[in-house]
Formats: C-alpha cells, sequence, structure tokens
C-alpha cells in the first residue's frame, strides 16, 4: 500500500512539473511571465501566448477592435513567434590581450569589490582594537592577527590591481572599461 501512494505522490508531482508558461505584455510594454493564467490580468488574457514545458512559444492569437467598433477577425502574432526563435546578433565586442570588454569590467570590478570589503573589514577590526577594554587579552591578540592578515590580503590586492591596470595599459583597454 506504501508503494501505491509514493507511486501516485510521485506521478502527480511530475504532471504538476509540466506547466505552461503564459505570457503577455502590459500596457507599458513590460513583458510579463507566470506559470498560473489565474495570475494573468483578465484584460490581457486574451493576448497571452502560450509557452508549452521545454518546447517553443505557440502563435499568440490576439483580438482587434477597428475604429467604429468593428471586431477584426483573430490574428496570430507568427512574426512574434519568429522573432523569438530566430537568432539574435549581438553587438561584436572588442578583444584586448586575449580578453573581451566584459572580462576586463568583471575582472576590474571583482578586485575592487574585494579591496572596497577587505577595507570595510579591516576598518572593523580597528575599530575593535581602539577599544581594548571590552576584551580579555587573547580576544585583543586574536583581532590584532585578523587586522595583520586582512592587512596583507590588502596588500596583495593592490597589488594585483596595479598589475591587471599595467596589463590593461599594455592591451590598450580603454579606460571606461578599467573603472
Amino acid at each position: 500500500m506504501t508503494r501505491f501512494v509514493c507511486t501516485v505522490m510521485i506521478l502527480a508531482l511530475a504532471v504538476a512539473a509540466q506547466a505552461d508558461i503564459y505570457k503577455w505584455v502590459d500596457q507599458r510594454g513590460t513583458v510579463n511571465y507566470t506559470e498560473d493564467l489565474g495570475k494573468v490580468p483578465k484584460k490581457y488574457r486574451k493576448k497571452v501566448t502560450v509557452i508549452p514545458e521545454g518546447g517553443a512559444p505557440a502563435a499568440e492569437v490576439t483580438e482587434t477592435v477597428e475604429r467604429g467598433g468593428k471586431e477584426k477577425k483573430p490574428e496570430t502574432g507568427q512574426k512574434e513567434v519568429e522573432n523569438a526563435l530566430a537568432p539574435k546578433q549581438e553587438k561584436k565586442k572588442m578583444v584586448y590581450g586575449g580578453k573581451d570588454e566584459d572580462a576586463w569590467k568583471t575582472e576590474f570590478r571583482t578586485l575592487r569589490s574585494e579591496i572596497k570589503a577587505n577595507e570595510a573589514e579591516l576598518a572593523a577590526r580597528r575599530g575593535r582594537l581602539a577599544n581594548p577594554g571590552t576584551m580579555n587579552r587573547g580576544d585583543f591578540l586574536g583581532v590584532q592577527r585578523e587586522a595583520k592578515r586582512i592587512e596583507e590580503t590588502l596588500t596583495g590586492l593592490n597589488t594585483k590591481l596595479n598589475t591587471l591596470e599595467e596589463s590593461a595599459q599594455r592591451a590598450g583597454v580603454p579606460l571606461e572599461l578599467r573603472k
């Protein structure tokens, strides 16, 4: 009996996992997605595109009203489907020293954020060291060691940043990518 109940529950979960996705565009032009048709506002339900689980979007059926109140025949949004499936051409990214623009930006951003985080951590440790009366000797020495370790880490990170700056300059990376 337990096997039967477990099998039924597994099958029920598998069926629930195969949900369609509903896509619609609101009056501001924002594209919205949901798995529950009930969450689509009523005024957009006639313009919903159903995207089957794991598949391409189905053709969108929309109703439009001409001026004068006459209703046109429903149109299929096949152009939208074709556009969604067509490969998009991306802007070609420049490569400097074997790395593209995004790689340089990411590397600079990561290093600078690590430096900023370590500087904040060091300031916190120095703040604790400024008031030694609130901790015992062991804690004080531990905080001192942590501060020294953070200072060494900061020295290494700053050296890395300087090296990266020099590499970027040699590779001809523009200044706006280095910020």
